[in-house]
């Protein structure tokens, strides 16, 4: 006869097997669980590993080659830009190095270079004051701050263009007042042998950048148009630096979109988009020789670049 007592001890035995079940159960589950993730962890942590070697095994490649194409450029240029006056005009904020670099290159190339003339902030005219100066040390027509900046450049290109009025003819040279005035600054070479630049038709190079300080303004649109109504053969070149510190970086090639992505401009001017690298160096040398044939190309890895390097003849 099946009392209370048979069912209380009953129901107690189902809750413990259950309760038994439960935690054996879970007991296995979490262990499986636990297993496969340290399995999984193990996985991540060796392919990590292997990734980080492949990627210090490439950035030493890449080094290396950097290396040897810095060393062997210096022989690809020889003789390509023999006695070619040359003007390097680079706009500040931008990596001073690379820009030594690539003028290390152009002369090594065999090209007259004084120097590099460097477009320093006033050129944006933020004052009124800032104004005035420009219009003074460019002896320039008073206007507005696009008008003067635009005159002043083209009074600058024309000086940049051509050799010098002899003494008896001789014209103010603006390149010393604009210094004084603080629109531009003069390194890596001689006063002298800026003085007496150019001894012949010139050739320019225009270096700007993602970092460069007049970015805001339309400075350096304005000095390739400057450069190109003086009739002087242009190659400008960016520095690129993908450091955008709490911005995403900026896009290589986005310091040259106001002249790749104009139809009229882009026919006229070559860009590289990686100056900062040996063959952007390399490909500023090439284009500065074949600009003067009238070939006109876009190189780099950024957008609006058409080949990585120019051809580069025997």
């Amino acid at each position: 006869m099946i009392n209370f007592r048979f069912h209380l001890v009953s129901l107690i035995a189902v809750f413990l097997a259950l309760g038994l079940g439960i935690l054996v159960g879970s007991t296995v589950v979490d262990q499986v669980i636990v297993d496969r993730l340290d399995r999984e962890i193990g996985n991540v942590s060796h392919e990590s590993n292997q990734l980080k070697s492949e990627n210090s095994q490439l950035r030493d490649q890449a080094s290396s080659l950097d290396d040897f194409l810095r060393k062997s450029s210096a022989y690809a240029v020889q003789q390509r830009l023999t006695g070619v006056p040359v003007a390097i005009i680079a706009e500040k904020g931008i990596d001073a190095a690379a820009v030594s670099s690539v003028l290390a290159l152009v002369r090594a190339a065999g090209a007259d270079v004084p120097g590099v003339l460097w477009l320093d902030d006033k050129w944006r005219l933020d004052s009124p004051k800032d104004l005035v100066s420009l219009q003074r040390a460019a002896r320039i027509p008073t206007g507005n701050v696009a008008a003067s900046r635009l005159a002043a450049l083209r009074v600058l290109a024309t000086r940049l263009a051509a050799p010098p009025l002899p003494r008896s003819r001789a014209r103010r040279d603006v390149v010393e007042p604009l210094r004084s005035a603080g629109f531009l600054d003069f390194t890596d070479g001689k006063r002298a042998d800026l003085a007496a630049f150019p001894a012949r038709a010139a050739r320019v190079l225009v270096l700007t950048g993602t970092d460069g300080h007049l970015s805001a303004t339309d400075t350096m649109v304005d000095l390739v148009q400057s450069m190109l109504a003086a009739n002087v053969p242009t190659v400008l070149g960016e520095v690129y630096d993908a450091k955008g510190g709490p911005a995403s970086p900026p896009k290589r090639g986005s310091a040259l979109e106001p002249v790749r992505g104009d139809p009229a401009l882009a026919k006229q001017v070559t860009t590289l988009d990686d100056a900062e690298l040996p063959q952007g160096a390399l490909t500023a040398v090439v284009s500065l020789e074949q600009i003067a044939d009238g070939r006109i190309g876009h190189y780099g890895y950024g957008e609006g670049a058409t080949e990585t390097i120019p051809p580069i003849p025997s």
